[in-house]
């Protein structure tokens, strides 16, 4: 599966399971709302992804945020870098250049 696709998984199972599939929905449309940003956008626009959770989660993003990152290195067979938290777009850019 490609990377993109493997990231638009993880973030899409990280959603659903913290809050249900209807929050997630909400979630997303508030992101296409505020942000036009569509959910298969997320891997090319993940500065718009983040500053759009963090407005509508506020500090609950960084949770999501860990638990999406959580997801796709299991879903790429391997850990979760130790700086992930600190920096979520650099950790998954260079997550995509060693996949």
């Amino acid at each position: 599966m490609k990377f993109e696709k493997l990231l638009i998984k993880s973030v899409d199972d990280s959603l659903k399971d913290t809050f249900g599939e209807t929050a997630a929905e909400i979630i997303y449309k508030h992101l296409e709302r505020k942000h036009s940003l569509k959910q298969e956008e997320i891997p090319k626009k993940l500065e718009v992804f983040t500053e759009g959770l963090e407005e509508f989660l506020s500090s609950g993003a960084t949770v999501v945020e860990g638990m999406v990152l959580e997801k796709l290195c299991s879903n790429l067979g391997i850990e979760r870098p130790s700086e992930a938290l600190s920096n979520f777009v650099g950790c998954v850019t260079k997550l995509k250049k060693t996949y």
